[in-house]
């Protein structure tokens, strides 16, 4: 690669770090609870700071509360887990200053999930023969994504968890192009700490397993790596969970593993069912349909793969990727929903979107399927014209869900914009509109936005793309304006 190539590549990655600074310029203490206490405690702990991972201890070490005579009650937090607190523990050995050391973990946030940049732009390149100034558009569009830019100023496991899905997918398509130790060790590592990051992401180790299994299915050869793989997985899972546990009962918390198992049987009930279609909405309007266009791209991919030979689906670097993201995004999408398939404080109660339309969870996976629908876009094999009818079909059927959705949810009134970030400016705006009908906004927004860079992208794919970016933009920009002023002590 040129240098001048290298060169844009580096501009555009600190152009992506300055975003992120922007959006956590202002803060100086944690303001997300119970999270980022939980994860700061330890992080301070893991130090050797503090000999206690004590919460009300590091509360009162925070400037957003220690000057309350009354501090919020952590006796029954939930317990977060210890990877991303091991990563930021070492800002703590650089100052004695709470807010300089949140200071740097924001800044430790903005390098990190910037990083995703570059594992998008490598991913691209080792599974399509796309031109440079395209790989490099759609990694740039891809990691602009509001809810990317927004969670870098908060210090919890988003900031790892994000990057780190991306970086799975990577590792597995050179695990399946090299065959070597290295990549099966590298991959093996990278999807167990996906779970010693945070509790769900248990499912990328999930996958990871059941991936593994079908290729020894498969392709006898690939018995030894997978088997090491496979060891290597299990044996995270199972120190992460006896470390977590040990920790969890350290600072008097419980482990969130419980409230799955718990909210289990609530598949049955009918908000289970709206809370998919929910989510869904919420993944195709937040990304411009780039979500469904991805899963499109993903599907058609390992089609033409089995047409082809079936055997070689999970052998194949790209097509055995997409199965694992499939797999990966298919048990974090459903664990996420029931997880929350109980939460009366906002379901029943304060009758909050969130339930119904929230994101967070799921955008661990949503950068693949959005560099997806991008990479199909852009194909100038795929003659979108041709596509033209089903595209209009398919728009209108998605404006018939938002209008039936819109009026199932016409009592619901409020969304968090670290939860929905990539819906939260248009709700920002509908709350200025005082009428009963004003979430119609969240909804028809998006979806006309939606409709305009489809028409771009069939005109041309250079203006589609800009569309796209100056839309994230926009959005960013709008988000990073509504948290600098004042922000608040919010509940996570």
């Amino acid at each position: 690669m040129s240098i001048n190539k290298n060169l844009i590549i580096i501009i555009l990655y600190f152009i992506l770090v300055a975003l992120h600074l922007t959006a956590s310029w202002n803060q100086t203490a944690a303001h997300v609870i119970p999270d980022e206490v939980s994860y700061l405690a330890q992080a301070k702990y893991f130090s050797g700071k503090d000999s206690h991972p004590d919460t009300v201890k590091f509360l009162k070490q925070e400037s957003s509360f220690s000057d309350r005579d009354i501090l919020p009650d952590t006796k029954n937090w939930h317990y977060y887990h210890f990877g991303y607190p091991i990563l930021v523990s070492p800002i703590y050995w650089l100052t004695d200053s709470p807010s300089t050391a949140y200071k740097g973990i924001m800044i430790f946030n903005s390098f990190l999930l910037s990083s995703l940049f570059l594992v998008i732009f490598t991913w691209i390149k080792e599974i399509k023969k796309t031109d440079f100034y395209t790989a490099i558009s759609i990694s740039f569009i891809v990691s602009i994504y509001p809810a990317y830019i927004i969670q870098s100023h908060i210090g919890w496991a988003e900031n790892a968890l994000i990057p780190g899905f991306a970086l799975c997918c990577l590792l597995l398509t050179y695990h399946l192009k090299t065959h070597s130790i290295k990549s099966i060790l590298l991959f093996a590592f990278a999807t167990g700490l996906q779970y010693t990051i945070h509790p769900r992401g248990l499912a990328s180790a999930l996958a990871a397993i059941l991936f593994l299994i079908g290729l020894m299915l498969v392709d006898k050869d690939r018995w030894p790596h997978s088997i090491l793989g496979l060891c290597i997985i299990f044996g995270i899972i199972i120190s992460t969970k006896l470390i977590a546990d040990e920790i969890a009962s350290l600072m008097n918390t419980h482990t969130q593993n419980n409230t799955v198992i718990k909210n289990f049987f609530s598949i049955l009930e009918f908000e289970f069912f709206t809370a998919i279609i929910g989510n869904l909405l919420y993944l195709t309007l937040s990304t411009l349909g780039l979500f469904l266009l991805g899963i499109s791209e993903a599907l058609k991919q390992i089609v033409l793969q089995i047409r082809k030979r079936i055997k070689n689906v999970l052998s194949n670097e790209y097509t055995g990727s997409l199965i694992y993201v499939l797999i990966a995004s298919s048990f974090t999408f459903g664990l996420s929903i029931i997880f929350l398939g109980r939460n009366e404080a906002w379901h029943e109660t304060s009758k909050s979107l969130d339930f119904f339309l929230y994101g967070r969870y799921n955008e661990t996976f949503l950068s693949v399927f959005i560099t997806l629908g991008l990479l199909w876009l852009c194909d100038s094999e795929q003659l979108l014209q041709k596509h033209s009818a089903i595209f209009k079909a398919a728009f209108w059927l998605l404006a018939t869900i938002c209008l039936l959705y819109f009026l199932y949810l016409l009592d619901y009134q409020y969304l968090r914009s670290i939860h929905s970030s990539g819906l939260f400016p248009w709700y920002f705006v509908s709350t200025i509109i005082e009428s009963r009908y004003n979430n119609a906004i969240i909804f028809f927004a998006p979806l006309l936005w939606t409709w305009l860079t489809l028409q771009l992208f069939l005109e041309n794919t250079r203006k589609g793309l800009i569309t796209a970016a100056v839309y994230f933009l926009l959005l960013d920009i709008s988000l990073i304006i509504y948290i600098n002023p004042n922000l608040q002590v919010l509940s996570g």
